[in-house]
């Protein structure tokens, strides 16, 4: 009976050993298992947020000649970064691409302290300085955006408060005058939920993207003898009035940008006062279960033939959601070139753009 005892013992001790044996893993399997784990992709932290923007537009029509023409693009890339440094202060990071008309690159980059004074909060860096609003359910940007949108580095303080908003910013141009951050603007708005306002004004129209791309074309175009450089005689200071109101399902979207002085080209004298106006009616209906945006706009531009926009604008516009995040819109608009007497042509132009656009 010992005997038995004992080898009973001895075989319990050497099946009990045996799945420890086969639960310990190679050598090899540990290092297949940690090459596997550095294939995966690091997971961004929860303080950083990517977002993106895909817009590809089909574009026909006739130009004022009677031309037809019609295109294929991606119209918009856009990549941003949104990182959260610590409780007050965050960064951002824009890239665009814009077929034809934007390489790839940075369009912005900014640092932000929130209530740096208070509830004012203060941005640093590349951004679109807050001139012009350019509100619209439309494909199409505002005629108001192709004259003032400006892009610059530049330092803004901004408050927010009960409805009530302001800013005010300095930024140094690219306009040669002086070697300073001269250039200044300031908004000022009040917004509810239905209802919203606010005035802007910019020290310097010169310093808008519409207005140096037309120095670009214009110093191109320069004799470099006679004329080795095109230049504005001074800075033609600019505000932009804007508002929206919204009942239900129906909003109004209205803006005028104007000129306090007019350009003068500081070579031959040759003054211009650009303007324009926007007013758009937009509606939301919901058809067999799918919620629509219709929007009819009508906008005005004067003196603005040599900035390339037209004299008027009349345009049509519906979009839809089809899947989650994924917007299908279409738009149809006349342009009305400015008279012979102003240097046009005095025609009309019929286009059509269908976009299909993607957001994450």
């Amino acid at each position: 009976m010992p005997c038995l005892r004992l080898l009973l013992a001895l075989s319990a001790t050497a099946h009990g050993a045996e799945p420890q044996s086969q639960a310990q893993p190679s050598v090899e399997e540990r290092l297949t298992a940690l090459e596997q784990q550095s294939a995966k992709p690091a997971a961004l932290p929860d303080s950083v947020q990517v977002r993106g923007l895909v817009e590809v537009e089909a574009v026909g029509g006739e130009d004022y000649a009677g031309q037809s023409y019609s295109d294929l693009t991606v119209a918009t890339v856009e990549v941003g970064v949104d990182a959260a440094i610590s409780d007050r202060v965050s960064a951002a990071l824009v890239f665009l691409y814009e077929q034809d008309a934007t390489d790839f690159g940075v369009d912005e980059a900014t640092l932000t302290i929130a209530e740096l004074v208070g509830p004012v909060n203060f941005s640093v860096g590349k951004m679109y300085v807050p001139f012009g609003k350019f509100e619209t359910a439309l494909i199409n940007d505002t005629l108001v955006l192709e004259l003032a949108e400006t892009n610059k580095t530049a330092a803004l303080f901004a408050f927010e408060q009960s409805g009530i908003e302001a800013g005010a910013y300095v930024f140094d141009g690219d306009q040669e005058r002086e070697r300073h951050a001269e250039n200044y603007g300031v908004t000022v708005g009040f917004v509810q939920e239905t209802f919203q306002v606010g005035v802007d004004y910019l020290s310097s129209i010169t310093e808008s993207d519409g207005v140096a791309d037309l120095n670009e074309t214009l110093s191109a175009e320069a004799d470099p003898v006679i004329d080795p450089a095109f230049e504005w005689d001074d800075a033609a200071p600019a505000y932009s009035v804007h508002g929206q109101i919204t009942l239900g399902a129906v909003a109004l979207i209205a803006e005028y940008l104007d000129l306090t002085d007019p350009l003068v080209d500081a070579t031959n004298g040759v003054e211009i006062e650009p303007a324009a106006a926007q007013l758009e009616l937009d509606f939301t209906a919901t058809l067999a279960g799918r919620a629509y945006t219709l929007a009819a706009g009508y906008q005005q531009t004067e003196d603005a033939l040599v900035l390339g926009l037209p004299e008027e604008r009349i345009s049509l516009g519906c979009s839809t959601e089809i899947y989650r995040n994924v917007t299908l819109g279409g738009e149809i608009w006349r342009d009305t070139d400015y008279g012979l007497a102003d240097g046009g042509s005095d025609e009309e132009s019929d286009n059509l753009v269908v976009q299909l656009a993607a957001s994450f």
